[in-house]
């Protein structure tokens, strides 16, 4: 199993010591999000995800830094590509890219884009990933497609790395064949769903993507939040640990513990790769 730890930081000085420790510790992987505000509470404290990653990709050097997930309701995927190009130069190749399509009313609302139906948004999901993969691998020709075409695109220079992985977040049937057809990995979370509920759940959704790959392996990533809470105990996290990695998931990303998860984060760490 490999592990991830997601920072969602006040500020730099905040971004930076948790970049500290996540390195120091033997995480593998560095994630911060992509909203524009708090979807629930305008007061708190956001940062641009990007620039926070370009911060980190200059600053660390060991540790792969990503973005969990891009949010497609901000921008064009030409752009997306851009940018992810750019975070892996910074980085020397240590750069992540995840992809979802974002949820929450607040996104659309502070980015001024019309709200879409499930359907619309999960249409837009499979164009989108699939622009970005192929600007990524250098492919420039024109496209013509219902939500995102361009003209006169150019990526030079390319990527650092030979394929700069594409992690794609999706739960519903269509989306995971997004999955499927494009990404290098798959990433889901609970949100507001009871642990066992999501865990069922989470069992099917494998069965779906196993027979879209038709053999072809990727990263299975869990974003662990909500009701699963990772710094319960010591005996939790290897409890939730097995649970996943029994149904197939390699790789979990965890958040920054808060004050009262302090003392379970700090004993987890000291063995992180016992696990």
């Amino acid at each position: 199993m490999r592990f991830g730890l997601k920072v969602n930081p006040a500020g730099w000085d905040d971004a930076a010591y948790w970049a500290g420790v996540a390195e120091s510790a033997g995480f593998g992987g560095l994630w911060t999000g992509d909203n524009l505000r708090n979807p629930r509470d305008a007061a708190i404290p956001v940062h641009d995800g990007p620039t926070v990653i370009s911060g980190w990709a200059a600053t660390t050097t060991k540790i792969r830094v990503g973005l969990l997930i891009a949010n497609m309701v901000f921008r064009h995927p030409t752009l997306l590509a851009k940018q992810a190009t750019t975070l892996d130069h910074i980085s020397g190749g240590r750069f992540d890219l995840g992809i979802g399509s974002g949820v929450w009313p607040t996104d659309h609302g502070m980015a001024g884009t019309p709200s879409w139906t499930a359907r619309e948004r999960t249409d837009r999901l499979a164009e989108f990933v699939a622009v970005v993969e192929r600007l990524l691998s250098g492919d420039v020709s024109d496209h013509d497609g219902p939500y995102y075409p361009y003209t006169l695109a150019a990526m030079s220079p390319g990527t650092v790395q030979e394929r700069l992985p594409l992690i794609v977040a999706a739960n519903a049937p269509r989306a995971l064949a997004v999955v499927a057809a494009h990404a290098d990995g798959w990433v889901t979370f609970p949100g507001a769903a009871a642990e066992e509920e999501f865990y069922a759940k989470s069992v099917e959704r494998v069965r779906l993507l196993d027979e879209g790959l038709g053999g072809r392996k990727i990263r299975r990533v869990l974003l662990a939040y909500g009701e699963i809470d990772p710094w319960a105990s010591v005996d939790g996290f290897a409890r939730l640990v097995d649970r996943y990695r029994n149904i197939g998931f390699d790789e979990l990303v965890l958040y920054s513990p808060k004050e009262h998860q302090q003392a379970v984060f700090d004993q987890v760490i000291t063995r992180l790769d016992s696990y």
